[in-house]
């Protein structure tokens, strides 16, 4: 091929590039959401991206404080799911710690863990309202990487807005695909999660479980599998570089899946800006009693799971702002 040839099809085939990004659908829900919210076009090549907001993410803010540093630690508040790392202690906060089992039951799924810290409230009816009601209402509500593992998360929130006191506030922490086993899989849809709510889903769907099972791969997991790699190389592989996969009998998995046996899986994945922009359209369409109260997206050089995690806290406002209102809480987090 002729050097003018090669330059050519190297401008055709970034333009082809250029125009596939241009229109790609979550690139243009993206620029639609920032104009909607900023009045103007988003700048640049406009892909997606979030930033700290309202307040910024101070240099040497904690992941912990990412979101406790909003909540009335004064108060009575709940922490879901704490294992072996709770976020809060019963020394500094009054804390109930919340579990899907009983600390025997935590103690017998997972032998490894000896220092697993004691359930005050095993769920009761797979509800957080029904294992809640008993202390409610309380100020705060702290779930630190679980909400990407609920089968309904939009049920899961309507639940937690029943026992938060109004004004009162949950914060959330959850995985950026970008920097973790879920590198390869796609952001979840609005539409996904609205048919898991009016399905009334208590287990993860088995079209979750295949694509977890699937797709997960080794990305920033070298404490747990060989050959683990770090996502910027994949990046610059350019599909040339491919790390192992986490799963090796994933069709398997999905069967027990399709038998209605609960497998835990992450059911939603979600990068800072998909995040908001799916939860303003859940806003929008009146599924979330909440506004966005502050949003930190991942920062690599958090602390703890802060280097992998971003941060939204949602204060629960029920009906006293609009639909729309509550939307605009979401997009104002878009952009550099």
């Amino acid at each position: 091929m002729s050097e003018k040839l090669a330059v050519a099809q190297e401008r055709k085939d970034g333009q082809e590039y250029r125009d596939y990004l241009d229109t790609n659908a979550a690139v243009l829900q993206y620029r639609e959401a920032y104009y909607q919210a900023r009045g103007h076009v988003a700048p640049g090549a406009a892909l997606p991206t979030a930033r700290a907001w309202p307040k910024p993410d101070t240099p040497g803010l904690s992941y912990k404080q990412k979101l406790t540093v909003h909540l009335d630690l004064a108060g009575k508040g709940v922490e879901i799911g704490p294992l072996n790392l709770p976020l809060l202690s019963k020394e500094e906060s009054n804390v109930l710690y919340v579990d899907h089992l009983d600390t025997d039951g935590l103690r017998e799924k997972y032998p490894t863990l000896t220092d697993i810290a004691p359930i005050d409230l095993p769920m009761v009816n797979n509800s957080l309202a029904d294992t809640l009601r008993p202390v409610a209402p309380v100020d705060y509500v702290v779930g630190s990487q679980v909400m990407e593992h609920v089968p309904n998360p939009i049920g899961w929130l309507q639940d937690l807005a029943t026992v938060i006191k109004p004004g009162g506030m949950l914060a959330l922490s959850l995985p950026d695909r970008r920097l973790t086993f879920d590198l390869f899989r796609e952001e979840s849809r609005p539409s996904d999660m609205v048919e898991a709510h009016l399905l009334g889903a208590v287990i993860p769907s088995v079209q979750a479980v295949y694509d977890n099972q699937s797709l997960a791969t080794a990305i920033n997991m070298h404490w747990a599998i060989p050959g683990s790699l770090y996502p910027h190389d994949v990046v610059a592989g350019r599909g040339a570089v491919s790390p192992p996969k986490a799963a090796t009998n994933h069709l398997e998995l999905t069967q027990v899946a399709l038998s209605g046996k609960y497998l835990d899986a992450h059911c939603w994945v979600f990068t800072p800006a998909s995040f908001l922009v799916l939860m303003a359209q859940l806003a929008s369409d009146g599924f979330l009693p909440y506004r966005c109260a502050q949003f930190y997206p991942t920062n690599p050089v958090s602390y703890d799971r802060g280097s992998s995690s971003f941060t939204v806290v949602l204060e629960n406002v029920g009906d006293r702002i609009s639909n729309a209102d509550k939307r605009l809480s979401f997009l104002m987090a878009l952009g550099d």
